[in-house]
């Protein structure tokens, strides 16, 4: 009887070390990590790196979630439309500062269960830390924001001021972003900023940079029925531009579109091969404020007219398309 008591009594202590093996934070994971001291998340996957993964997956997630429901409901919305495009704004500037944040992730050593056979792993963020690196960068962004500001207040020039307007606009998205993201580590910090967060959400420029306009003399010499100056002004009402097409009125800057078919004939068939330029310019025509210009294959048919007909209405496509991501590139946010 006895030697069936100790037998029993070795298979407990050994079912225990077998089960006691398997850590806790497996399915605790507070119990390493305090929600006090860490943002934690546990992942898991048939390798390490797998494991890892799913776990700053979830953390990367958790952020972005958290930060464009806050940083929204601090943003004035006009429409659905400018719902639509302030939502993809935040969620790209939410992106950007998670990647940076992200940065401070460590993990715990990985642990192979067995009986799932999956690894498990634990990614996680000191919240001390965490703030830290935000802090640093909201620092950062702080000074371009208020820079962009005060340089829109000292210009006169209406293509310009709408520049740093819209810089300091795309700043404070990021700024409000890195803040509210980094009081998901230390929410003590709110009230510090409270007032701050208030002012930038407040800012009568930036409340009203939807609404601003910019009048643009437009001058279009060699395109077909207006074709492709038609597409050209659609990119550009988009970024707040509108057109006027007599000197005499007032105007903020002039917008020119030349268009250079570079005509061949031969045998009666004229061929085209065309070029187009767009400049936009200050009033007097002396600084360029930004321009494009692209160049197209040959087009041929029996008139000039014809070979227009054919070509301009696919580019004048292709220019609109370009201009929308060109000119938001190379001039509102260089």
């Amino acid at each position: 009887m006895k030697k069936y008591l100790l037998v029993f009594v070795i298979l407990i202590q050994f079912f225990s070390l077998f089960a006691a093996s398997v850590p806790k934070w497996i399915s605790d994971v507070d119990s390493e990590f305090p929600k006090e001291k860490y943002i934690a998340r546990l992942g898991s996957g048939t390798t390490v790196e797998n494991a890892r993964s799913d776990a700053v997956g979830q953390i990367a997630g958790f952020f972005k979630s958290e930060v464009v429901v806050n940083t929204n409901a601090s943003s004035n919305m006009q429409n659905d439309g400018a719902k639509t495009k302030k939502n993809q704004e935040i969620d790209q500037h939410v992106r950007v500062v998670s990647d940076m944040t992200l940065t401070a992730v460590e993990y715990n050593t990985p642990y192979y269960y067995k009986k799932k056979k999956s690894y498990y792993v634990v990614a996680y963020i000191e919240r001390e830390q965490g703030w830290q690196v935000i802090e640093s960068q909201a620092m950062q962004l702080r000074s371009k924001y208020e820079s962009f500001l005060e340089l829109a207040k000292k210009t006169d020039e209406p293509t310009m001021k709408y520049k740093y307007l819209t810089k300091a606009k795309s700043a404070s998205d990021d700024l409000l972003s890195a803040l509210y993201m980094g009081f998901l580590f230390d929410s003590t910090k709110k009230k510090e900023y409270r007032n701050f967060i208030a002012e930038i959400s407040q800012n009568y420029d930036l409340e009203t940079l939807d609404s601003y306009r910019i009048l643009v003399l437009v001058e279009s010499t060699g395109d077909y029925e207006n074709t492709i100056t038609a597409k050209v002004l659609e990119a550009f009402k988009q970024q707040n531009f509108s057109a006027v097409y007599d000197g005499k009125k007032d105007y903020d800057a002039l917008l020119k579109v030349e268009v250079s078919n570079n005509e061949k004939i031969s045998d009666e068939i004229h061929t085209i091969y065309p070029e187009v330029s767009v400049s936009l310019l200050s009033k007097d025509g002396r600084k360029v404020f930004y321009s494009y210009q692209n160049s197209w294959g040959k087009t041929a048919s029996f008139s000039l007219a014809q070979a227009q007909k054919k070509s301009f209405p696919k580019i004048s496509e292709e220019i609109k398309s370009a201009l929308e991501s060109d000119f938001e590139e190379k001039f509102l946010m260089k």
